[in-house]
């Protein structure tokens, strides 16, 4: 495969996968803490492979942590991909807003990556692809003055406590998070990633998209040139196992929608056991406590309708919230700026283009999902343990949390206390630093609202 997508190892753990499996294995067995042996012979390598790997014995495995930045990658194969199911990594991607993508786009290297992870598809049709991931680069660059106008106007109108200097840096990164809508999720970006050795064993099996196949391959084989002798782990692989997989992309364009849109399926909450966190660190200790661990058996069912690239993106950050299989719906999701610069009828014609791409069968389902526009809109259902609930809302309903993932946060808080009680316990959890502790948690990030005043303080706002 072409270096399109670069893997650098930059961190690992500092002792041999063999040695420390061994050592956490003879561990279990032995009265005394055992020596850590100092070379990987053919004892130790077989009795890994045939004691430990080949029986299941994994957790032995687990103890060693391997750190790669991966540059290059599509964000569509970060958020249908490497971010998707597993919650057994660490990762820090690059902000959407340092992207050359949005205001130096490269069709050609935009073209040479669906050439490369595409070679099936005719020119005629990557050709039309490409077009069309130009139109909507076309849109973001002809619309950015004019909405960075709007988000100085938002800012000043619902953030009144907003300095000058605060206005001038934010308004351009406003505008440009919502004008991403029009930007395909083509568009590379980077990440630092962390995960233990059988996590990466299981991706290298399991990868679904040609993009993680390849980012993967090249995982695999800088830690098997290091550590030849644990090759056998990565004897399968997703090339001719498993296959790639790909949301559900309907064949029919169906609209426009200028909100995100929630649904409250089901809850079990008892507020006699609600182990309440009255620690007020920042530091979420909430699921180390054993005066929490009742939370973790009461939940909140929910089902959202939202845009794939950023609110999706952004959501995935919460990993120990359970998620089902997203399917794209249809509709395009417009922000309230860009609904506010007249941008409708744009987004009606760019997505019929899009649909008339899903409607041709010579262009394959994966390479629709892997140049999905920013703003084309998913759906799946959330499951949340209580803990994992807090730790959420108390970032999502604050306002430094991008326009559409507030609006759903704000709507989970509205519909649960309907059936909980506005009293309830848990509710002042759902809350924002700022109204929970009286103070703001962002420091120079403060975001110049009227923190003092609480009526009607989760409302609507245009950023």
């Amino acid at each position: 495969m072409e270096n399109i997508i670069k893997v650098k190892s930059i961190a690992e753990t500092n002792v041999p996968p063999t040695i420390l499996a061994r050592h956490a294995a003879r561990t279990c067995y032995s009265a005394d803490v055992p020596e850590m042996d100092k070379t990987i012979d053919e004892k130790n390598t077989a009795f890994v492979k045939n004691s430990l790997f080949d029986t299941g014995h994994h957790t032995t495995l687990e103890h060693n942590y391997f750190t790669f930045n991966i540059d290059g990658i599509p964000v569509s194969s970060v958020v249908f991909g490497l971010h998707l199911t597993a919650p057994f990594y660490n990762t820090d991607q690059r902000s959407g807003r340092f992207s050359k993508m949005y205001d130096e786009p490269d069709m050609g290297a935009i073209k040479k990556t669906l050439e490369t992870y595409y070679p099936n598809v005719s020119p005629y049709n990557i050709n039309q692809a490409c077009n069309w991931i130009k139109n909507g680069l076309d849109i973001y660059a002809k619309n950015k003055s004019h909405v960075t106008e709007l988000a100085r106007d938002a800012i000043k109108k619902e953030r009144p406590y907003a300095s000058d200097k605060y206005i001038e840096q934010n308004a351009p990164k406003l505008a440009q998070e919502q004008l991403r809508m029009f930007i395909s999720m083509i568009a590379p970006t980077a990440l630092d990633w962390t995960a233990d050795l059988v996590t990466i064993a299981a991706l290298y099996r399991t990868a679904w998209t040609p993009f993680m196949c390849d980012t993967m391959d090249k995982i695999v084989n800088t830690i098997k040139a290091k550590y030849p002798d644990i090759s056998y782990m990565f004897e399968q692989n997703s090339h001719d196992n498993i296959g790639f997989w790909y949301p559900n992309v309907p064949n029919e364009y169906m609209g426009v929608k200028t909100k995100p849109e929630f649904k409250l399926i089901d809850y079990k909450y008892d507020d006699k056991t609600f182990g309440e966190d009255k620690s007020r660190d920042m530091v979420d200790t909430l699921q180390f406590r054993p005066e929490s661990m009742n939370n973790s058996v009461n939940y909140v069912h929910t089902q959202i309708h939202i845009d794939a690239g950023a609110t999706m993106g952004q959501d995935q950050r919460h990993r120990t919230i359970k998620r089902s299989e997203p399917e794209f719906t249809g509709y395009f999701y417009l922000p309230p700026l860009l609904n506010a610069a007249g941008l409708k009828d744009s987004a009606d014609k760019f997505m019929r283009e899009y649909y008339n791409l899903a409607v041709n069968p010579l262009v394959p389902r994966g390479m629709l999902m892997s140049i999905a526009p920013y703003g084309a809109m998913v759906q799946y259902e959330k499951l949340s343990d209580l803990n994992a609930l807090m730790h959420e809302q108390g970032k999502r309903t604050c306002w430094c949390a991008q326009e559409a993932i507030y609006h759903i946060s704000c709507d989970l808080r509205r519909d649960l206390a309907q059936y909980v009680g506005e009293n309830a316990k848990v509710m002042k959890y759902l809350t924002p630093p700022c109204l929970s502790r009286g103070k703001c948690a962002e420091g120079a990030r403060y975001c110049g609202r009227d923190i003092a005043n609480k009526i009607n303080y989760f409302r609507q706002r245009q950023i």
